[in-house]
C-alpha cells in the first residue's frame, strides 16, 4: 500500500493565503473607520455590521481545525477534541453578539480572536497545522484584535 505524501510539503505561505488572508483583515479595518467617523455604510451601524463579520471570521477561523482533524492532522486517538474545539469560535461569537451589548460583544470576541491564535500556534508547534499558519495568523490577529476593542470604546449608532 503507498505511503500517503506528507501534507505540508513547504514551509513557505501560499500567495493565495496571503492576499486572501490580508483582504479578509479590510473589512475590520473599514469597519472601523465607518464607526469612527459615523458612517453608516448601506444605513447600517458600522458597529453592529463588524461586530457580525467578526461572529463570520470567527467561525471560519475555528473550522479551520475541522479541517485539520479531517486531514488527519490531530494528534488525538479519534480527533474528538479538534471537532469540538472547531467549533468553539462559532459559538461564542453567536453567543456574544445575541446575548451581550454590542461593546461587550466586540471586546469578547477580541479576547475569542487572541485565545485562539494561542491555540493555532500551539497546533503549528505541534506540527498539526502547516509551519507558515503562524506568519498568517500573527499579522491578522495583530489587526483584527485592535479594530475590535478600538470599535467597542466608539459611539454605538
Amino acid at each position: 500500500m503507498p505511503k500517503d505524501p506528507p501534507l505540508f510539503t513547504t514551509r513557505r505561505m501560499p500567495l493565495a493565503a496571503a492576499v486572501l488572508g490580508a483582504g479578509g483583515a479590510l473589512p475590520f479595518v473599514g469597519l472601523l473607520v465607518a464607526a469612527w467617523r459615523s458612517w453608516e455604510p448601506f444605513g447600517r451601524s458600522p458597529t453592529l455590521v463588524l461586530a457580525l463579520y467578526a461572529v463570520v471570521i470567527l467561525s471560519f477561523m475555528g473550522a479551520v481545525h475541522w479541517g485539520l482533524a479531517m486531514a488527519g492532522r490531530a494528534p488525538w486517538r479519534d480527533a474528538a477534541w479538534s471537532y469540538g474545539v472547531s467549533v468553539m469560535p462559532a459559538l461564542f461569537g453567536w453567543f456574544s453578539i445575541a446575548f451581550l451589548p454590542i461593546t461587550v460583544a466586540l471586546q469578547a470576541m477580541a479576547a475569542a480572536f487572541v485565545l485562539l491564535l494561542v491555540y493555532d500556534l500551539r497546533a503549528v508547534r505541534l506540527g498539526i497545522a502547516p509551519p507558515w499558519y503562524s506568519g498568517l495568523r500573527i499579522p491578522l490577529t495583530a489587526i483584527v484584535v485592535p479594530c475590535l476593542l478600538m470599535a467597542s470604546f466608539l459611539r454605538v449608532t
